[in-house]
């Protein structure tokens, strides 16, 4: 069987991250922050992490890329770079909704709901809501671009809230039996967790296609009354 080069890419929060695979196996991993647009440390990032473990980019077999709900322009220049990619050497895309990766690395807190929580800004935050079960996660609602004061109503207990979002909710959850708010940890998606859901994705039955999901309207999509896509 050929080998696998799986490259793994989330720019729908803070910070870029990159995740290299070699048959299943992690042999790197790159976080970037820049003040440079995503377009421009993108294609940087990937050509480093490439040439440092000895590829090029037709080596690689898959790519997995997060749909959001998060950064609006970075879920956008991601998945143009993996498009792009696609259509020159038709290399296959795997998308991967944030919400879900950020979850995975609490799917062993068997009989437990998790709802990630990202800061949205304008006051609100992107969530949804999973219950661990059996080593995995599964989604019981939809993704949502949420007032903290609405939180309450959608978490089941017993619960663990965590993300960047969850100094907005804490007031709103503090005090509910059973919910837990872990404020330091899971805010970001680690390279494992982006590919082994990746992983899900290419070797079974599960699909998310490669449609962004935004969470909610855009300014540019408010601004001018317009839907993209």
């Amino acid at each position: 069987m050929e080998n696998r080069l799986i490259l793994g890419i989330d720019n729908s929060l803070d910070s870029l991250n990159l995740v290299l695979a070699e048959d299943y196996t992690i042999v790197a991993e790159r976080r970037g922050k820049n003040k440079k647009v995503p377009s421009e440390i993108l294609p940087v990032m990937v050509s480093g992490i490439l040439t440092d473990n000895g590829h090029r980019i037709d080596d690689i077999t898959n790519m997995i890329v997060t749909l959001g709900p998060g950064s609006f322009t970075g879920i956008r220049v991601a998945l143009a770079f993996c498009k792009g990619i696609n259509s020159a050497l038709n290399i296959p895309i795997t998308g991967v909704p944030t919400l879900d990766a950020l979850s995975f690395p609490l799917a062993f807190m068997e009989g437990h709901y998790l709802c990630p929580l990202i800061d949205a800004k304008k006051g609100e935050v992107f969530c949804a809501l999973y219950k661990a079960s059996q080593g995995n996660i599964e989604r019981i609602t939809g993704y949502h671009a949420l007032k903290p004061g609405d939180i309450p109503g959608m978490v089941k207990t017993p619960c663990v809230c965590f993300g960047t979002g969850t100094l907005l909710c804490e007031s709103t959850l503090a005090g509910i039996h059973d919910v837990t708010l872990i404020r330091d940890r899971f805010q970001t998606i680690s390279g494992e967790a982006l590919l082994k859901t990746g992983l899900q994705r290419i070797t079974g039955s599960l699909s998310d296609g490669t449609k962004p999901i935004y969470g909610r309207r855009s300014e540019a999509e408010i601004k001018f009354n317009v839907k993209l896509t």
